[in-house]
């Protein structure tokens, strides 16, 4: 079992800043296309399809970890719907922490905040999933860096608010696309290489 571990925001949809509510969200161009493409050629038995996203709003107090657990539902929901049931997103992993603003439980160093790989090693204890035959697509330097030392292959985003100068670590991603079509169908290619 491999991953393919997406970011959410500059990723999927549209990077509007904390985004909490479903009315608000707005997939990516092609990013539809994208997960349809990476849904029918990546078995559900052998592909987990999870998105990995900070979510350091709980922490800010923009919103609460129930409003947060909702739209993740809602998300995910909305995929299946927008595709026609065509795409799927295994699972939803989030980080609601900081490690330097907000109030506890959530002003906290945890190890699920990419760019720590804590959300790609639950989700490998969960699944069972082989981290070293994995991908990591991410717009930002810590969703490179996650997937860097949870050892996936990683692929970077080049979206309107893509950065891979957001931390003092430099990072070489395996890959670079303009877009999470783009990214799928590499991804699509380097897996069928690997049979």
């Amino acid at each position: 079992m491999y991953a393919v571990f997406l970011d959410r925001d500059g990723v999927i949809n549209v990077d509007t800043d904390y985004l909490c509510r479903i009315k608000d969200l707005v997939f990516a161009p092609r990013a539809m296309q994208a997960l349809i493409r990476l849904s029918t050629a990546l078995p559900a038995n052998t592909c987990k399809i999870i998105v990995v996203t900070n979510q350091s709003g709980v922490a800010r107090g923009f919103f609460t970890l129930e409003q947060c657990e909702q739209f993740a539902q809602q998300f995910v929901e909305a995929v299946t719907r927008e595709s026609h049931g065509k795409a799927r997103i295994d699972d939803y992993l989030y980080c609601p922490h900081h490690p330097t603003v907000g109030v506890p439980p959530y002003h906290a160093d945890c190890d699920c905040r990419k760019p720590k790989p804590g959300l790609l090693t639950r989700a490998q204890s969960t699944y069972g999933i082989d981290l070293s035959a994995s991908f990591m697509i991410g717009d930002q330097n810590r969703d490179i860096l996650a997937g860097q030392a949870a050892g996936c292959y990683t692929v970077f985003i080049r979206s309107d608010h893509s950065n891979l100068d957001d931390l003092d670590t430099p990072t070489n991603p395996n890959a670079s696309r303009t877009d999470l079509y783009d990214a799928a169908e590499l991804i699509i290619q380097e897996v069928d290489d690997r049979t």
